[in-house]
């Protein structure tokens, strides 16, 4: 044999690119490369490649031994076959044997994968002149790259994403496993190393394999040097994420690598993170459409609408519901109960809780009270109180309904009133017709029997006796008065009551009036006390007479047993002040406010004994007033009354 086999011959480097039809993976030759092997035979024990002078000296004729059984091969040799074969059980060596009287030296080393699986072997053929051992030095180079040879296979199957390298002959020249899950390429697919075939079983995984294929093809050019990334969509729902680099030995691109990371489950949360955002912003779209109209409802409601949370806080109301407190809506949502409505808050929380915690709604509870909006006006309200419930059931809080029926109550106690006026003014008809009646009757039974007596002494030829004129003639001045009353009670309704006022002494006008009663009643006495100044007053003396005399006859009236009737007049302040007082029967206390309505009688006057038409005090409170002055009583039950006017002193 000649020549030194350790020289690994010109074009060793492309075969180690190179891939034969039943060539070993890319890492066999990366490491038959690294030691400068004279002879690679796969796991199969077939020849990946041999040193032509090694065939030469094998005796070797018939071209290249690449594919042959290593057997058939190396029958010359072996020494050397042994050694393989103990290799391909995993077990390295060195062994050395003669040919052609020259000593041969090889050291055989069992390739692995990063699986642990074996790969091949390579040996390493020199010749020797004498036995010696492979130098230390070379012995730790083949095991450091080994090792290094170790790492880079694991680092290069660890990693997730699929990795694969083309070269520019469009041949792969390393791929990881992850690639070859990914798409589901078989052994013998990836062993014939043609990217366009691996390619072409790819494709129809895809969604667009038209234009997959164009784009992979396009990349593949020597000229494109730009790096790219896409997005790959497979048939079977699967997402990759496509990145593509060139290959550079220094300046020069010698292939390409292509890179797939499945982003399925990144995608696929991308979409449902989008979808979900997507139905949120519709769901918050469609709240604030609801919330839109909720408030446009509450606000433009007559009534006061309001929901209170759990914690008793207001989370919505209306203008209307604020009004009451006196706020705006804005300021109370968020606020507790008892902070918007301390008044009421003792009477309504309690009402609430029970609400939420038996779940029945409270509805149509009056109430009442002021609000800061009108204060010191009492209002009236129908609430009702609701539980809001989600729609499993369980309670949010309380809707609160307040209805206003302030103005519904006055109608009704308006219509009460007049309904009491109403009957009482019928009461008042019927009375005064009675009353009338009799008051008419009483003067006309007594006229008519002395008119009957006067025309009997006239047809008896006989004087009119004295007696029986003075009595006509005052039956007549008791209709007089009646009838007077009658048309008095006509002219103040319509407004038409006149006076005629001119300065008037009070001391002599009351001496005037008083000098009529002197012989009234035998029963009664009457006493005059007297001012002790001048009291002029700005009067109309025929009326101011008319109400003196009406006091006066009231006062003989209602002392049916007799008494003293005391009469008064004196200044208070600016004014002059009359008083009457008498010790009849007085008059009860809830009758004295109408005792200057018209028609009025009180109810322990009975019609009998004490005449009249309740006419009386009531034109005497009208002239009082059209004097500028007022008109009172004061009394007790059994105990008498006394009744005073004033009027404004004459400057």
């Amino acid at each position: 044999m000649k020549g030194d086999m350790s020289t690994v011959p010109p074009g060793w480097e492309v075969l180690a690119r190179s891939r034969a039809t039943h060539s070993p993976p890319e890492l066999l030759l990366q490491v038959a490369a690294g030691l400068r092997a004279t002879l690679v035979v796969d796991s199969r024990g077939r020849i990946v490649w041999m040193d032509p002078v090694l065939a030469g000296a094998a005796g070797w004729r018939d071209g290249a031994p690449a594919g042959h059984p290593m057997e058939e091969v190396l029958g010359g040799l072996p020494w050397l076959k042994h050694a393989l074969d103990t290799a391909l059980e995993g077990t390295e060596g060195l062994c050395e044997g003669h040919e052609h009287g020259q000593r041969l030296s090889a050291v055989v080393v069992p390739v692995f994968g990063e699986d642990g699986t074996q790969l091949g072997v390579c040996a390493r053929l020199r010749t020797l002149d004498t036995p010696k051992q492979p130098p230390a030095g070379e012995r730790q180079a083949r095991e450091h790259l080994e090792h290094q040879t170790s790492v880079l296979r694991a680092t290069f199957d660890s990693i997730a994403d699929g990795v694969i390298v083309v070269d520019l002959s469009r041949r792969i020249t390393a791929f990881n496993k992850r690639f070859q899950e990914m798409w589901g390429l078989t052994d013998e697919m990836l062993e014939e190393r043609d990217a366009e075939k691996a390619l072409a079983s790819a494709a129809p995984l895809v969604k667009d394999p038209e234009r997959f294929v164009a784009g992979i093809l396009r990349r593949m050019l020597p000229s494109s040097e730009a790096e790219n990334s896409d997005i790959v969509e497979l048939r079977d729902g699967r997402v990759f994420e496509r990145k593509s680099l060139p290959q550079r030995l220094g300046d020069t691109i010698i292939g390409r690598v292509w890179s797939y990371r499945d982003v399925t489950v990144e995608r696929h949360a991308q979409a449902e993170q989008a979808r979900l955002l997507a139905a949120e912003q519709s769901a918050r779209e469609r709240l604030e459409e609801s919330f839109a109209v909720l408030d446009t409802f509450l606000n433009h409601a007559p009534i006061g609408l309001g929901f209170i949370g759990k914690d008793l806080r207001f989370l919505r109301l209306n203008d209307a519901l604020a009004a009451l407190h006196g706020r705006r809506r804005e300021e109370e949502i968020g606020r507790l109960v008892r902070e918007m409505t301390p008044h009421v808050a003792s009477t309504v929380e309690p009402l609430m809780r029970q609400v939420m915690e038996t779940g029945r709604p409270i509805i149509g509870l009056d109430m009442t009270g002021e609000v800061p909006a009108t204060p010191g006006q009492q209002r009236h309200w129908h609430v009702s109180y609701y539980p809001v419930r989600t729609a499993g059931g369980g309670i949010l809080g309380v809707g609160a309904v307040v209805v206003e029926v302030t103005a519904e109550r006055h109608a009704q106690a308006e219509r009460e009133r007049l309904l009491r006026e109403a009957r009482e003014a019928v009461r008042i008809r019927d009375d005064f017709l009675s009353i009338a009646a009799h008051e008419l009757k009483t003067p006309l039974t007594p006229l008519k029997l002395h008119l009957q007596m006067m025309k009997a002494q006239v047809g008896a030829g006989r004087l009119v006796a004295q007696h029986h004129v003075d009595k006509a003639l005052t039956q007549v001045s008791r209709l007089a008065v009646l009838v007077n009353d009658l048309l008095d009670a006509s002219r103040i309704q319509a407004g038409r009551l006149e006076l005629c006022r001119e300065p008037l002494s009070l001391r002599e006008f009351v001496r005037e009036v008083l000098s009529d009663f002197r012989s009234t009643s035998p029963l009664h006495s009457l006493e005059f006390e007297e001012p002790g100044e001048p009291l002029v007053v700005m009067a109309d003396r025929g009326r101011l007479a008319q109400v003196l005399t009406n006091l006066l006859e009231n006062a003989f009236k209602y002392s049916p047993t007799g008494g003293t009737v005391h009469l008064r007049a004196e200044r208070v302040g600016g004014e002059a002040r009359v008083s009457v007082r008498d010790e009849g029967i007085g008059i009860p206390e809830d009758q004295q406010a109408h005792l200057f309505e018209r028609f009025f009688r009180a109810r322990n006057a009975p019609i009998s004994g004490f005449g009249g038409l309740g006419l009386g005090l009531y034109i005497c409170h009208d002239i009082i007033e059209r004097h500028g002055g007022r008109i009172w009583v004061e009394s007790r039950l059994e105990h008498g009354s006394t009744f005073h006017f004033s009027l404004p002193l004459a400057s």
